[in-house]
């Protein structure tokens, strides 16, 4: 009895003593973790996915891998009242078996109540940018009432066929301690793993035997929060992650083959496709009446792909095998709206109907890093048309508004192209244009008289720039459309006067888009006695938007590879002088070039400057470069010419 009543004594005195540790050893670690994730007001301290796989049957009652999907993840308040939306998505593909915080969390000392208990939101994740959706979002909003507060979140999610599990990433939206990851492989999947962007991060793999399974295991600690940056470059192209590839698998005593080349996933591509009946005698009059006339195969293809561009609009299907299934060129003709393969659809049916040979295509844009090497579903995010005339492949995009036939918008230029053949397949990949191709001259003669700096400028735009003219302009109210070809000659300078603007033909997107006008610029003067400072760079490149701050994460994505070139005279009066020419400037990067330089010929001051952009993207590796890059550009284009007067 005594031993008995000294047992609970001492329960009696540690009892609150355990409870204050318990609390200690939460607000322990958010200190650590308040330095590792400084910025964060919520951190993960576990992270745990595993993937387990199972054999089922299609909608077709074709065989099946399935895969099941468990998550489970702690998180611990950095800040007093922090709060978190923990959210999850699922389609027609896959759902959400089970979604919920627990009432009860772990921690060192044992198990303890969890306060931050809420309740689970499903709703639709449709978006105004979508016309059809099937995308849904479950989600808590997670409030912390203090320090080191603690919850936890365990989930569920089932695929009903592994062809749409494919990127698994490591890094999300909020910081972790740590992530693991455990793949469960039955000996009866062939299943192909394939790692990318690992260098650089500190990823343990392990490799286990368990009872009839192979086990992969991935860990990577002190994982930050992946950030919504502006003119970003896609996810897989920096954070490390897997793509998960069902080559094979055993059913029913029989093999049945998944992805192991470009071959089957054009296989799969077919069998969608197939799915779509198309009545090519509904669209007969319409080709006939764009060919009609038609003096060779090239008018006939102009005449159909920009119909489609002028008459079909763009709405993106995400509503279960529609978001792979093609409208059918019927339904997109009469609708006069599809996705891009509804699009690409009608036009390879049009194209055919015309006599030519025209397929079906399908290709992945810049915003997505893998080729066909990779034959999963994740290759590809776009549908186009592809028209062989002369031996030679053009590819078609009825998305890409105002683009000439023979040109291919930055996003497609130099990606593989799965072309559809019927039982056959072509990988093709769209050419690379030069940088050269898309350019913004202009071209401006100054005269100075009476102090006073008056001139003509014309703007020209060709390839990427001209498109992106077309696309914006005529989406204008034509009430504003005159106000932005004005602001276009002022190029954003308050100092510059705009007069007598024409433009060319902005109803023909073949050919270069010019716009021109008298401008004053006699505010860019400064007078001292005898002596003038005039400026004439007055169209810098507007840089501000892709200068990274400390805490950029990713590359910038520009728009395009393009060229900006700046062609200047400046007409003395006589008597006048040259007392000092700014210093030219020659800097060059792997991404980027800058040349500029003011010289004299007789009266004339002559100025040209040529900024470069090579490739489309600055790298993060190259920032620190890139932003001495820009302030010795800066420098550059506030330079002032020194000019005597008699």
């Amino acid at each position: 009895m005594k031993k008995m009543l000294c047992l609970l004594l001492i329960a009696g005195l540690l009892a609150p003593h355990l409870t204050n540790a318990q609390n200690e050893d939460d607000i322990f670690e958010a200190n650590r973790l308040k330095k590792v994730f400084p910025d964060d007001r919520v951190a993960a301290t576990s992270v745990e996915e595993e993937y387990n796989f199972d054999k089922g049957k299609s909608e077709d009652k074709l065989p099946v891998v399935t895969a099941t999907k468990n998550t489970g993840i702690t998180f611990l308040a950095l800040r007093e009242r922090a709060g978190i939306q923990y959210f999850d998505f699922y389609n027609s593909f896959c759902k959400i078996t089970s979604f919920k915080q627990l009432e009860k969390v772990k921690g060192f000392f044992g198990m303890k109540k969890n306060y931050n208990v809420g309740f689970a939101i499903d709703r639709s994740a449709s978006s105004s940018d979508y016309f059809s959706d099937d995308s849904r979002v479950k989600y808590f909003n997670i409030g912390f009432t203090g320090y080191g507060d603690v919850t936890r979140v365990e989930t569920e999610k089932k695929f009903f066929d592994s062809k749409y599990l494919s990127n698994i990433y490591f890094h999300s939206w909020f910081p972790a301690k740590e992530k693991i990851v455990r793949i469960v492989i039955p000996d009866w999947l062939q299943l192909d793993i394939r790692e990318f962007n690992f260098d650089g991060y500190k990823v343990v793999k392990q490799k286990t035997q368990e009872k009839n399974s192979t086990i992969y295991t991935y860990k990577l600690q002190n994982l930050l929060a992946m950030k919504s940056e502006r003119r970003a470059m896609g996810a897989a192209y920096m954070w490390p992650h897997l793509v998960l590839l069902v080559k094979s698998f055993n059913y029913d005593g029989k093999t049945e083959k998944g992805f192991g080349d470009v071959g089957d996933l054009y296989n799969w591509y077919k069998y969608l496709y197939k799915k779509c009946v198309n009545k090519p005698d509904e669209l007969k009059a319409r080709v006939t009446e764009l060919t009609a006339g038609k003096a060779n195969d090239i008018d006939k293809v102009k005449s159909i792909f920009y119909w489609v561009q002028d008459n079909i609009r763009y709405i993106a299907f995400e509503d279960g095998l529609a978001g792979f299934v093609p409208a059918t060129a019927q339904e997109v003709f009469k609708t006069k709206y599809g996705d891009c393969k509804g699009m690409a659809n009608l036009m390879t049916e049009m194209l055919k109907l015309a006599g030519l040979d025209a397929y079906m295509t399908w290709i992945g844009t810049r915003h997505i890093p893998y080729d066909y090497t990779l034959p999963a579903l994740c290759v590809d995010n776009h549908c186009i048309s592809t028209v062989v005339l002369g031996g030679r492949e053009y590819y078609l995009d009825g998305t890409e508004k105002y683009i000439p036939f023979g040109d291919y918008a930055w996003r497609i230029q130099g990606k593989e192209v799965l072309i559809g053949k019927g039982d056959k397949y072509d990988v093709k990949k769209v050419p690379l244009l030069d940088k050269d191709k898309n350019k913004i001259l202009t071209q401006t003669t100054f005269q100075l008289n009476n102090d006073k700096l008056k001139g003509h400028v014309k703007v020209t735009l060709t390839g990427e720039e001209r498109t992106g003219f077309h696309q914006f302009y005529h989406d204008l109210p034509n009430d504003d459309k005159k106000k932005m070809i004005q602001r276009f000659l002022e190029f954003g300078n308050r100092n510059l006067v705009v007069a007598n603007v024409k433009t060319s033909d902005l109803n023909n997107r073949e050919i270069p888009v010019t716009i021109e006008g008298d401008i004053d610029l006699s505010n860019y003067i400064i007078t001292e006695d005898k002596e003038l400072y005039v400026g004439i760079d007055f169209f810098p490149e507007d840089l501000r938007g892709i200068i990274p701050d400390k805490d950029r994460q990713q590359d910038y994505a520009l728009h395009a590879a393009y060229v900006s070139q700046d062609e200047t005279e400046l007409i003395l009066p006589a008597g006048y002088k040259i007392a000092s020419l700014p210093a030219s400037i020659d800097e060059k990067g792997t991404d980027y070039e800058i040349s500029g330089s003011y010289s004299q010929k007789d009266n004339k001051v002559i100025f040209k400057k040529t900024l470069s952009f090579n490739t489309g993207r600055i790298r993060k590796a190259d920032f620190e470069n890139w932003k001495n890059f820009t302030k010795k550009l800066k420098d550059f284009n506030s330079n002032l010419i020194l000019i005597k007067k008699p």
